[in-house]
This record gives structure tokens, sequence and C-alpha cells, in this order.
């Protein structure tokens, strides 16, 4: 479950368990080089060490052990489906989705598991219960798990397999998306942890005309949304109702920064020069797009770099997803930074639209929904720091992969 950010307690009653695939295992020789936003790294560190080749690869993530889960809504000729990806499917447990949908959501994690997960998870959850399952073919797919981890497949997907093709991608340089009709919008990034919120301009390109750009037609009946990747292992889906129309504006509320507030109770961040039309309490001008941006205050975007003590991303670009809110509403402050002296109305509440959570940063590829048959995902781990560094982003999947 690559870059979930799930937090359980051990407090009143609830039981802290962490996801299988980040958590429980003992034999440490390496450390897995996951996404470091989970409970712990127990579980993928004993996957690595009975799997050594697999440290850094596209296996050393929660994905091997978890699934996503493909959602409807709707009946008859207006039933819809709804893929969530396995960091998505397991956030529905601390953050469910409140619109809601035919199948019931997880509530544990247990229900996250794919077939190898499970088959883990029965045989002891250690480094030697991979051992222990390494010969049975977890996925029904005619590969033991053995054979499907040397080939770096995942041996809980049916449809990763040996020998399967890789996907045709097409690559956007940054010179190449400063050629693309631009779009500009300024907005409030409300974060769930964080400290700060903050609002800032974005410039870039919306995602429905990078997809018309890379011969893909956004209003296709079959496209079914899109898959925002950074080289960590986070991904992020995103309906094909968010790329075919835009967000309801936001409200842009001012004086909640440090320097107008006293001392703790400021939060939010502005940028040195508000936009034109910008006024307390009114409606942001301008329409507000899912894009990817390259620019922030006018400024390129900071690259993303992985810090090696923590594991985390610094930075957020050189191309970062822009998630403007569905539900626009006043920021507030990070669920770890409650502020009751202050006496306002701003401390955390869950049922905000805590948007900067979905604003995938580092983003090196998108994936388009659904993938084809037969093809391989794309692998994002082995390599994707290099297209931080030369500023590429890759487009792949439905319309692009050719029958």
């Amino acid at each position: 479950m690559p870059h979930t950010r799930i937090v359980s307690l051990l407090l009143l009653g609830f039981t802290l368990v962490a996801p299988i695939g980040c958590g429980g295992g003992s034999e440490a020789v390496v450390s897995s080089r996951a996404y470091k936003g989970h409970e712990n790294d127990l579980d993928m560190n004993a996957f690595v060490n009975a799997f050594k080749k697999t440290l850094g690869t596209r296996l050393d993530d929660c994905q091997t052990c978890h699934t996503g889960f493909a959602f409807t809504t709707g009946s008859g000729t207006g039933q819809k489906t709804v893929n969530k990806n396995a960091c998505d499917y397991c956030h529905l447990i601390q953050h469910p989705d409140a619109t809601g949908f035919n199948e019931p959501q997880p509530t544990t994690y247990a229900e996250t598991l794919n077939p190898f997960g499970k088959d883990y998870a029965a045989a002891g959850r250690s480094q030697k219960a991979f051992g222990g399952i390494k010969s049975k073919d977890s996925d029904g797919d005619g590969y033991d798990n053995q054979a499907e981890i040397a080939d770096l497949k995942y041996p809980g997907d049916a449809a990763s397999k040996p020998g399967q093709k890789n996907p045709t991608v097409k690559a956007f340089t940054m010179e190449q998306l400063k050629a693309l009709t631009a779009h500009q919008e300024f907005m409030l990034a409300n974060a769930s942890k964080q400290q700060y919120d903050f609002y800032a301009t974005y410039k870039g390109v919306k995602v429905k005309d990078l997809l018309t750009a890379a011969g893909v037609d956004p209003t296709d009946p079959n496209l079914t949304g899109v898959t925002v990747i950074a080289p960590d292992g986070f991904m992020k889906d995103f309906p094909v109702a968010k790329i075919n129309s835009a967000y309801p504006a936001g409200v842009f509320y001012g004086g909640l920064d440090t320097a107008t507030l006293p001392n703790p109770c400021g939060f939010v961040q502005y940028p040195d020069q508000l936009p034109a039309g910008v006024v307390d309490g009114q409606p942001i001008p301008g329409e507000q797009w899912l894009m990817l941006a390259y620019e922030r205050d006018g400024l390129a975007i900071d690259p993303s770099s992985l810090d090696p003590t923590s594991g985390k991303i610094n930075g957020e670009g050189p191309y970062r997803i822009i998630v403007p809110q569905s539900t626009p509403g006043a920021p507030d402050r990070g669920s770890q930074y409650p502020q009751p002296t202050c006496g306002d109305s701003y401390d955390y509440d869950q049922a905000k639209d805590h948007n900067a959570g979905d604003m995938v940063r580092g983003v090196i590829a998108i994936r388009i929904n659904p993938l084809p048959a037969g093809v391989e995902d794309f692998d994002a781990k082995n390599g994707g720091w290099a297209y931080i560094a030369n500023s590429t982003v890759l487009l792949y999947g439905y319309g692009i992969e050719k029958p």
C-alpha cells in the first residue's frame, strides 16, 4: 500500500493494526526502501530479506501484498466503475468515501490483502513465512511465487506474470509540456496532518489537454480515469469525471497566517502577492481544474528528492498534480497541531476536503485506465528518479497501447 498515511491508535480500546504489507517481521538484515509513511516497515523488511534481489525494486512495495478494488456506483445503464489502487483502497479504512459505492468499503487491513498477502499472513507473517510460500502459486496464474518474484512480477496479481510485454509509453519533456496550452489557477491546499495549509498559484497543463496531446480522447466512453504515480511508489486515482469537468470555485480565507494571528494560532501560508481579484471571503476568480503543474507562484517547482534518512520525498516537482477542493471550504489546522487555546473554529475537521494529500509530488508517470490486458504495468520504482532529474513525465495505458 504505497504512500499510505494511516496511523492507528492504541488508545481507549483501539487496537494498533498496521497494514500487512508494511509491518510485522523480525529478521532485519537490509531495510526496505518502500514509501516511509506507514505505521512501520517490518513486513516489507521481512520480504526484502527473504528475496534480497527485490530490494529497491517495484516489489519492494506494499502493493506486493495489498490489492486495489473496482467499486461500482449506480445501476442498470447508469452503473459506473470506480477503480481504487492499493493506496487508495487502504486509505478507505480510515477515510471512507462519503458518497459510497454499491459494494462495502474495507474496514480492516485483512480485507485489502491480495492472495499472496493472505498466504503470507496465514503462514505466520515473518521472513520464514515468505520462504514457506515461495513454491505456491498464490494468484493462480500458472507461475509459482518464486518464479514471479525472480522476474519482478507481482505474485498476488494474476494479471502480472513472467514474459508479459512492457507498456508503450509517451514521454513529455518540460519543453514539450510548456508548448501545450497552459492553465493557471490560484487555490487552497488544505493539509490533513501538516502544520500549515497554503494558497498558491500553479501553472501547468490540464490533465484532459495532456491526454489529448498524447493522442487519447478524454471523452472516450471506455476511459475510466488516470492513476498518477510518484517515484517512491505513491499512486493516486482520478476518475474520468474529475478530468473532464472543472472543479467548483474555491473560496479565499485571509488573515490566518502567523503574521496576523498570535503565536501559535496562525496556520496558513500566503504568497507575497495575491492575484488580482482575490478578496477575503469571496470565490476565487478563474476556473479550477485537475492539472499537471510545472510552476508555483511564477517559479519552476523545486525538484523532488529522496531523504536518505527518513526515506520520504522532499520538494514537490518538477511536476505536481494539482487537485482543487471538490467541496470548497475554509482551511483547518493539521490533525497533529490542535490549538484549543486559540478560541476559533479552525482546528482539524475530518469532514473537510483535505485536498493537499491528493496532490502527488514528483509525478513521473500517469497511467491511463484501464491498462490493456496482457500488458505489464510500468515499473516506476526502477529508475524513476531519473525522470525527476530529466524533467520527464510518461503516459501509458489505454489509448496509447495499440491492440
